[in-house]
């Protein structure tokens, strides 16, 4: 991942998500390099940034304009390959009223997760035939905690350090190239949850 275009497009989406009020946390790979590397990892290959403010099926949707507005389009190898096709009229929006994702690039993969509440965790449900169930339990993004990254302040997940080893375990400290956070959200039914959420 090309660090000076990560960071452009990084700023770029927090302008728009800023410009429409809706508050996000920036997640997974991204957390662990703002903590250990102080800078992007240099092995990561996109950037997570978690939505669990309620907002509207349009809002979610008028995201998506604006990013096709400054050259965001469809992450090709996820929308094609995952989704089937990317919905320009939906703002790219592959979700309900719910939960949902944007993935789009620019110059580096960006996936706009959409949580909802579910008790003792956040869920996203990309869509049934996608990657049905993504949690992280409550504690982590209940208020979160402000970082300073690349001039600017963003929300992550807090306790950090806690989060940092639920996804990646006790020597996160360690960098190893392809690490991936742990599958928690595996423990779920997916077909039951993917069928609760979208129309089969």
């Amino acid at each position: 991942m090309d660090n000076q275009l990560a960071t452009k497009d990084l700023i770029d989406v927090k302008r728009v998500l800023d410009s429409l009020g809706v508050q996000f946390f920036l997640g997974y790979g991204v957390v662990l390099g703002i903590i250990r590397e102080k800078d992007f990892i240099p092995f990561d290959d996109d950037i997570d940034i978690i939505i669990t403010q309620p907002i509207t099926y349009k809002k979610r949707k008028e995201i998506g304009y604006l990013l096709f507005d400054i050259g965001f389009h469809g992450w090709d190898d996820v929308v094609w390959n995952v989704y089937g096709r990317y919905e320009k009229a939906e703002g790219g929006y592959n979700g309900t009223e719910k939960t949902g994702i944007i993935p789009c690039k620019r110059n580096v993969p960006i996936s706009i997760m959409f949580y909802f509440d579910n008790g003792d965790e956040w869920l996203c449900i990309p869509k049934r035939g996608g990657i049905p169930v993504l949690a992280v339990p409550k504690k982590f993004l209940e208020k979160g905690r402000w970082v300073k990254f690349k001039g600017e302040k963003f929300l992550i997940p807090d306790p950090t350090i806690e989060y940092l080893e639920f996804l990646y375990g006790k020597d996160w400290k360690i960098p190893k190239e392809g690490e991936h956070a742990k599958q928690y959200w595996q423990i779920h039914d997916k077909v039951k949850l993917a069928e609760k959420y979208f129309e089969l």
